[in-house]
């Protein structure tokens, strides 16, 4: 009954943003967070399930290219920037003749799509969040939304801990067991399909907040807002993908990096956010754990901050060392779309890549072989030198303040995203969790758009004063 009530909501949404082009980013995320819960509550917890916010995305892009015209998908890529087409143009090369290798090496074409789409995904919601981002308020309202059901994802996640036994706060299948800390820690996934996808979900938001919280006017409680990420790190502790932990660390680190770097100050606030969040994560590591908390908790507690000891071994074993482990497999020519994307298990392609496609340099080696890893390196920088003048274009004197340390937050979730990658792949394989990735890498390519529009406002603004001070002219008479 309610997979029957959810594809009605799911045809209905997509026939109205199809129509209109209107609330396409909150029925994103409705779809998005909501799938899981659906199969969850569904006999036999059908697959298909997964990529309903695929289905729906697909109909939010079809609708804005027929309103835009086809040729507008390039306008991300050329409008604003060159630099960028000769890399992006060989990318796909390489993706198609991968394609082709897959699918005449495995005779199996779902294995090569699979692996097709896990690449193209973000580069398509990319178009979708430049074309639906028209102002900073647009991307603002998205990510509180955003923020907001990541918070009710950590909620969920503590109510599975403390022993809610629903059956939407339930694992699909049969679960993670994690061998740690001398004993057995189940994985708690609140609404989420799996604890990888929960804690990726609850980070980003707590990510967010704070990006939310500095790019404010207005008066905030820091201690409140900081409390609250204290609370979404427990959730991602007791989810037991510790990986997350290190990413919200990242985050915080790289940000007043590189926010300090383009606004060459910071104001008060930031150093009070420094000060809150440093005793958010004392508060999680160290307060927590001490004796009068709960034994299973302090395991959670101890799992997370081992963490930041294993960091160095892991990038090593899961960074670096799948690059050499897929040449051994498959050569430098690599070994087609799908062997090494999440979903190909299902059709025993995993079992070629192996472990070499554990790490992010790994799968794309074992996809792409290294001239797709060479032409990856060569867009990546490319992207990067693009966003580094639109953040330079940013933190201008004549561009609302509040855009530059919005603008650094999303580049900076990105580029942690990537570090994450580079050891995990697991939860990149999420068709969500890359379209999520491609609308925030959108947001930050309208920057200069966003920009412009704010200029050409200040300059009707100032022509609209000069006709009613210096002319005196009737408000009735300005045409």
């Amino acid at each position: 009954m309610i997979s029957v009530l959810f594809l009605s909501v799911l045809g209905l949404a997509s026939i109205y943003t199809f129509l209109t082009g209107r609330n396409s980013l909150g029925l994103l995320l409705l779809i998005g967070f909501s799938q899981d819960v659906v199969r969850k509550l569904t006999p036999g917890e059908p697959f298909i399930f997964i990529v309903t916010v695929g289905l729906f995305f697909g109909v939010v892009l079809v609708g804005i290219l027929l309103r835009r015209g086809i040729s507008y998908s390039a306008e991300p890529f050329v409008r604003w920037t060159k630099g960028i087409e000769m890399p992006l143009a060989v990318f796909f090369v390489v993706l198609t003749i991968q394609l082709i290798h897959s699918i005449l090496r495995y005779n199996n074409v779902v294995v090569g799509l699979i692996g097709l789409a896990s690449y193209i995904a973000p580069f398509l919601a990319l178009i979708a969040g430049y074309y639906l981002a028209n102002s900073v308020q647009d991307i603002r309202r998205f990510l509180t939304a955003y923020a907001l059901v990541g918070v009710l994802v950590a909620i969920s996640v503590a109510l599975g801990f403390v022993g809610y036994d629903w059956p939407i706060l339930k694992e699909i299948g049969i679960g993670i067991k994690i061998y740690d800390q001398g004993t057995v820690l189940k994985s708690y996934p609140g609404i989420m399909r799996s604890g990888e996808i929960a804690a990726w979900h609850v980070s980003t938001a707590a990510c967010l907040i704070m990006a939310l919280t500095v790019s404010s006017t207005k008066q905030r409680s820091y201690l409140l807002i900081f409390s609250i990420i204290a609370i979404l790190m427990v959730a991602v502790a007791l989810t037991g993908r510790r990986k997350m932990l290190m990413m919200v660390s990242l985050f915080l680190m790289f940000y007043f990096m590189t926010y300090l770097y383009f606004r060459k100050t910071l104001d008060a606030k930031y150093f009070l956010s420094i000060f809150y969040l440093t005793m958010a994560f004392w508060f999680v590591f160290e307060v927590i754990s001490l004796e009068n908390y709960g034994e299973s908790l302090r395991n959670y507690i101890a799992r997370g901050s081992s963490v930041f000891g294993d960091a160095s071994d892991r990038f090593l074993e899961l960074g670096i060392r799948p690059v050499q482990w897929a040449y051994n497999r498959v050569g430098l020519l690599g070994g087609g779309l799908g062997i090494a994307s999440q979903g190909g298990y299902l059709f025993d392609a995993s079992n070629i890549a192996g472990g070499s496609g554990e790490g992010g340099l790994g799968k794309i080696m074992v996809e792409l072989g290294l001239p797709g890893l060479l032409c990856i390196i060569w867009l990546a920088v490319s992207m990067a030198r693009y966003i580094n003048n639109a953040l330079q274009l940013a933190a201008q004197k004549f561009v609302d303040p509040t855009v530059l340390p919005l603008m650094v937050s999303l580049t900076v979730i990105l580029a942690v995203n990537a570090i994450t990658f580079s050891v995990a792949t697991q939860i990149y394989g999420d068709i969500f969790v890359l379209l999520l990735l491609g609308l925030f890498g959108g947001f930050l390519f309208a920057l200069p758009k966003i920009v412009a529009s704010q200029v050409h406002q200040k300059h009707l603004e100032y022509q609209l004063r000069e006709k009613l001070m210096l002319r005196k002219t009737p408000v009735s008479q300005i045409s």
